[in-house]
């Protein structure tokens, strides 16, 4: 995507063409783009074009890589085996998620972001976004009924309560619930899944949930406890680690100082982004930044232990940029003085408390991520759908060429599937269903039944050999109606077969498409399998 660099008159420009990205349907399919073997350029271009980039980025980038370095290791090393941590100029490839029990999809840009590390010397650092608001705390499990044997969805709770606050206030609630959870899911799976993954991940999910007692906390290190028995070898950072650091103060004091400017930017990004889709919606595929009367809403989160919930945050300048009072027009309230001066970074880092936890917001994490602590940043398909506009907003605000990013997808799918293909029922569906028009509409079709009186067929045929003029046609079409009725009410016994063939055949489809699913949880696989899968596609090409 070609952006004209520093723009903020967008509306004007003509638009950028934008990339599209789909997901892969078949078992064993992949989207990696660029491909794997590009990786050690990518990474060579965004160092070439970071060397380029304005100096308050530039001057941030050395400190906060290091400082990076030494939390993901410091982090991961409380719950898993850690070696040397590089600590000079290492290069470093970046992917992120939220911390839950994602799809296979989901979790092959894991195995993808340690498969680049290692074909280009770089330090493999995963981000858990656990800003972002946690959902239901459960998933849908796919299980036998034990009436009839067909397939469905069981729904199986890792814990009670706490959705609607961000992951790490998320609290488990139910330690009972929570331990149990991988018996009651392979319970759940029986004749489906002989050995799901969720065992071997729930071991160490027992185990994080001691540690920490925060579900996405538990959820992300056992995924990553796991994933170093299978080999793996990256480190990870919760993204509310990283928005205690310094190096992090210091970025976002250069967003809330140029809080107008970057509105200008943002919003106008947000307007042709939606131009170029056909967006109509101004809420989508994120809401402009608003101001009420001299507050500035920023790209930012505010919450605390004792209201969780997250909430905007409002910047108000004043005296020439020189005072900040920073809220999120609720409950709380932070003023820094001096705030035009950069020694004014630390006093907004000193701001962190347990009731005052500033997080970026999905665009401004990403941004960080890509234009300072990385060289290569790895996306899934959403991602990489929305960081485009992440990519207008940065060359409009920071005057740059953002750096190239990868976005990795793949598709796995239940052991069995393949014996229940969507495509075949479908084609069946639709001859079943041309059958059951013919009976209203070509009721002669039917005549080997014998039901159908050779006088009727007859009178038809005659009908259709004579067909009148337009406009004289009433009559006849009358007459044509009579003649199909008629004939149909003789084969109400071929109408229940194919009505009957067209439930089971209807109950076949539902059972495909839970057994053909992509969004399936990554927990209920076999784990041999999916890491056979993982890497076949990792070496292909």
């Amino acid at each position: 995507m070609k952006l004209n660099i520093g723009s903020t008159d967008s509306l004007a420009e003509p638009l950028p063409q934008f990339r599209e990205f789909r997901a892969p349907r078949g078992h064993g399919e992949r989207l990696i783009q660029p491909e794997l073997s590009r990786a050690g350029q990518s990474i060579s271009e965004n160092r070439e074009r970071a060397e380029a980039y304005p100096p308050e980025l530039s001057s941030l980038r050395a400190d906060a890589r290091a400082q990076l370095l030494r939390d993901a290791g410091r982090y991961t090393s409380a719950y898993r085996n850690v070696g040397p941590v590089p600590t000079a100029d290492a290069r470093i490839v970046m992917a992120g998620h939220q911390p839950e029990l994602f799809h296979p999809g989901v979790w092959f840009k894991n195995f993808a972001l340690d498969h680049v590390a290692s074909a280009t010397a770089s330090v493999a650092i995963n981000l858990v976004v656990d800003s972002d608001v946690s959902g239901v705390n459960s998933i849908r499990v796919p299980s036998l009924s034990a009436h009839d044997g067909s397939i469905g969805y069981t729904t199986v709770r890792y814990d009670r309560g706490t959705a609607g606050v961000p992951y790490e206030q998320s609290l488990v609630q139910d330690r009972q619930l929570f331990d149990t959870f991988d018996q009651r899911v392979a319970e759940a799976l029986a004749g489906i899944v002989s050995r799901p993954s969720v065992v071997p991940l729930w071991r160490h999910a027992r185990e994080a949930i001691q540690r920490c007692g925060f579900a996405g906390c538990a959820l992300a290190q056992a995924r990553h406890g796991l994933e170093a028995e299978l080999g793996l070898n990256t480190l990870e950072i919760p993204q509310s680690v990283v928005c205690r650091s310094d190096a992090f103060a210091s970025f976002a004091m250069h967003i809330l100082r140029d809080l107008p400017r970057y509105h200008r930017c943002y919003n106008g990004s947000a307007d042709r982004y939606r131009l170029a889709h056909g967006i109509r919606s101004n809420a989508h595929p994120v809401p402009n930044l608003r101001t009420e009367g001299d507050w500035w809403e920023a790209p930012f989160w505010l919450y605390g232990n004792q209201s969780p919930r997250r909430r905007s945050v409002w910047v108000r300048l004043s005296r020439g940029g020189k005072t900040m009072e920073i809220s999120d027009r609720d409950k709380r309230l932070r003023t820094i003085e001096n705030a035009d001066d950069p020694s004014a970074d630390a006093a907004f880092a000193s701001l962190s408390s347990p009731e005052f936890k500033l997080r970026s917001r999905a665009l401004v994490t990403t941004m960080y991520a890509r234009l300072v602590l990385s060289d290569l940043f790895l996306h899934g398909i959403g991602g990489g759908k929305y960081d485009q506009l992440g990519d207008l907003i940065s060359a409009a605000f920071w005057n740059l060429q953002p750096p190239e990013m990868m976005v990795i997808s793949a598709t796995a799918l239940l052991p069995q599937a393949e014996s229940h293909s969507p495509r075949d029922i479908e084609q069946a569906l639709a001859a079943l269903k041309r059958r059951r028009r013919d009976l209203v509409y070509q009721p002669e079709r039917f005549a080997d039944s014998g039901e159908l009186p050779d006088q009727l067929i007859e009178e038809k045929r005659s009908l259709l050999a004579s067909i009148p003029a337009r406009g004289h046609r009433s009559q006849w079409h009358h007459q044509l109606t009579e003649l199909n009725r008629q004939m149909s009410s003789r084969l109400r016994h071929i109408e229940a077969e194919l009505d009957q063939q067209f439930q089971q055949l209807e109950r076949r489809s539902r059972a495909a498409s839970i057994w053909n699913s992509r969004e399936h949880p990554f927990c209920i696989y076999p784990l041999a399998g999916l890491q056979d899968t993982f890497r076949s596609m990792l070496h292909v090409g």
